[in-house]
């Protein structure tokens, strides 16, 4: 994990505002993945648990191609989206479709769940959604090889949008048959 680019945030305030000021600074992620042929559950873990009251929550991303070889770091374009699971600590988790930078949307509707517990300093978070695949949907069955990517925000250190750690490429992601 890795702080993103201040360069790169979608508006000259936000980079003019936080010129100076470390974000990103998880720099390690746990993660495991399995499925039941029917439903991906994704295990996350980190240290980073905000005090309650702030007035951005800590939240965690998980994002997979669409479709096309879309570029992690760039959030996906037009061509090549990125579906993502994307959970906040105060309201759970929802789907969403990037397609640049600042270009998030609601994603498609599907069978996604989250469970999260602050254990001390950790967060121990996982993540559901349905097998298959469809219209704005990143594949997800037994058997394929595909990529994936995460990001985490620490509120208590202001970081929403693109203030975040994250993982710079693509993973490796494979479903077991």
């Amino acid at each position: 994990m890795m702080p993103s680019p201040m360069a790169m945030q979608p508006t000259a305030y936000i980079r003019k505002s936080r010129e100076g000021i470390p974000h990103g600074q998880v720099a390690e992620l746990k993660t495991a993945s399995v499925h039941d042929g029917e439903t991906l559950a994704i295990y996350l873990s980190w240290k980073g648990v905000s005090p309650e009251g702030g007035d951005f929550p800590d939240a965690a991303a998980v994002a997979f191609p669409i479709k096309g070889q879309p570029a992690l770091i760039l959030m996906g374009s037009k061509d090549a989206p990125l579906h993502i699971l994307h959970w906040k600590a105060n309201k759970g988790v929802k789907s969403k479709i990037a397609e640049g930078i600042g270009l998030s949307d609601p994603g498609p509707i599907l069978k996604i769940s989250s469970e999260a517990k602050a254990d001390g300093d950790y967060w121990h978070v996982v993540l559901t959604r349905a097998l298959g695949e469809g219209t704005n949907i990143a594949p997800a069955y037994p058997g394929l090889e595909t990529k994936v990517g995460f990001a985490l925000w620490y509120g208590a250190n202001d970081e929403r949008a693109g203030l975040k750690a994250f993982s710079i490429d693509w993973a490796p992601f494979a479903l077991d048959a």
